[in-house]
């Protein structure tokens, strides 16, 4: 697999940018622009494994049309034809060039179109499809269609091949009708049978049959049926459509199982709570207790309904985030005062701890952000720090000024995360394998809001252990 990024070659540069804003915002891609010929080669010559796909505008200023395609073909980094030019000849580079696909350059869908195809085009690239045909030549050609969209393709060339290939559990299956040894509709019907993956997608071609013979094969199993021949761009707008279709299947699916996990979860943090709360107040209902046990008791109410309240305060926060119901009001501001503010928030609490919080912070540092939301992920990030560092330890809070964002960094000398729960840390409701060292509760939920703001403002979040043992979380905010 290629690199992820995608290289934008395009000298109009409101288009360019708007691509480049668009893949980065909607689908977290990353691209670099060039706005000459020259500028794309020296990009490529530098580092072509960064590109898995390019876009190219066939009329640079300092080329010929078309040179911008043999550059990128050149350095294997596959392209879409993003052009102005409404006319048959753009096919013609597509058959000869081994496009991904062309895009008439026709106002805003036409961006929203490329960006999606990119995307597409990224995905494919863990996409199987299985390829049946008796005809090398006819395997061939649809093998070379799907490769250019970047999918893995298994062959078969007969029925006992197909069923062999099946154990490699393929996304797709491109099956022709006639076969030497098996009808189509009688194989799709036996893979149907034998394999139960309900997004598995059968598509059946074929230059001999017709409109009852699609049928007959739509009716035995099949999701689709193309008759030859038919145009590369229909064939591959309708195997993407498919694509597009399975990939939104499983995530349906994968939405299910987590919400139906963090409605559990959630359930289970508000039992343990209520429980008490429950105990405690039958307890006082009897009115035999002395007044220090009443206190006791009404402490530990108020800690349960703070608990609570917490919970479910961060709940609506997700869910308004994740329903794009959040906005965010950024301002010019100094991180630093922000960060100095909250250590000093925080000192009463690691001062009970005998913790120490060390700063070291530039006395400017000057980014855009919302200073609630970037609030509360310093407060979440302190908040762990002094929760998992144990008593008569150190933490320490600091700023990196980069090229082009700024970091926040908050270590700590605690256990550090088991190498197994690294890839929880950001994920709702997940605990991780370590203990809060003073008995202080945790459902699983801050980092993984902390996650969503950030990403909100573009930045990025990430963790790494510490120098001397113990965890280092960080947010990038770019400037």
């Amino acid at each position: 697999m290629l690199g992820g990024k995608v290289l934008i070659i395009e000298d109009t540069q409101s288009l360019a940018i708007a691509i480049k804003t668009e893949l980065q915002e909607t689908y977290q891609i990353k691209s670099d622009i060039a706005a000459t010929l020259a500028q794309a080669q020296a990009l490529l010559k530098a580092a072509p494994e960064d590109y898995f796909i390019s876009t190219v505008d066939l009329q640079l200023p300092d080329c010929i049309e078309g040179a911008a395609i043999d550059l990128v073909n050149n350095y294997n980094v596959p392209a879409i034809v993003f052009t102005g030019q409404h006319d048959p000849s753009i096919r013609a580079h597509f058959h000869t060039h081994d496009l991904v696909d062309y895009v008439f350059k026709t106002g805003a869908y036409s961006i929203l179109y490329i960006c999606r195809l990119i995307n597409r085009v990224l995905f494919n690239q863990d996409f199987t499809i299985l390829v049946v045909d008796d005809s090398r030549s006819a395997l061939m050609n649809i093998k070379k269609l799907l490769s250019n969209q970047g999918f893995q393709i298994l062959c078969a060339k007969d029925a006992s091949e197909c069923m062999m290939a099946m154990k490699h559990e393929p996304d797709m299956v491109i099956l022709d009708q006639f076969l030497p040894d098996g009808m189509g509709h009688d194989i799709c019907r036996d893979i149907r049978t034998l394999h139960t993956n309900p997004t598995l997608q059968i598509i059946g071609v074929s230059s001999k049959g017709d409109k009852d013979t699609a049928a007959f094969f739509l009716k035995n199993g099949g999701d689709d049926f193309l008759l030859r021949p038919f145009n590369p761009e229909e064939f591959i707008h309708r195997i993407n459509q498919r694509a597009d279709y399975v990939d939104q299947i499983r995530d349906l699916e994968k939405i299910s199982d987590e919400k139906n996990k963090f409605l559990g979860m959630a359930a289970h943090d508000l039992r343990n709570p209520l429980s008490i709360i429950q105990q405690a107040s039958k307890r006082l209902h009897k009115g035999t207790l002395t007044p220090e046990k009443m206190n006791l008791l009404l402490d530990m109410i108020q800690k349960s309904t703070s608990g609570m309240q917490q919970l479910l305060d961060d709940l609506l926060d997700i869910s308004a985030i994740e329903s794009g119901k959040i906005t965010l009001h950024k301002l010019p501001l100094n991180l630093t005062e922000i960060c100095h503010e909250r250590v000093q928030v925080f000192q009463q609490k690691a001062q009970a701890k005998n913790i120490e919080i060390i700063e070291n912070l530039p006395n400017s540092a000057m980014v855009e952000f919302d200073p609630t939301r970037i609030t509360q992920v310093i407060d979440n990030l302190l908040s762990n720090a002094i929760k998992y560092s144990p008593e008569n330890f150190q933490i320490s809070v600091s700023i990196d000024k980069e090229s082009d964002f700024l970091r926040v960094n908050v270590m700590d000398q605690g256990p550090g995360i088991n190498e197994g729960d690294v890839d929880k840390l950001f994920k709702a409701f997940n605990r991780l394998g370590h203990r809060t060292t003073g008995g202080e509760s945790s459902h699983g939920l801050g980092l993984s809001i902390c996650l969503r703001i950030v990403e909100a403002h573009m930045g990025s979040i990430g963790y790494k252990d510490a120098p001397d043992c113990g965890s280092h979380f960080y947010f990038d905010l770019p400037k």
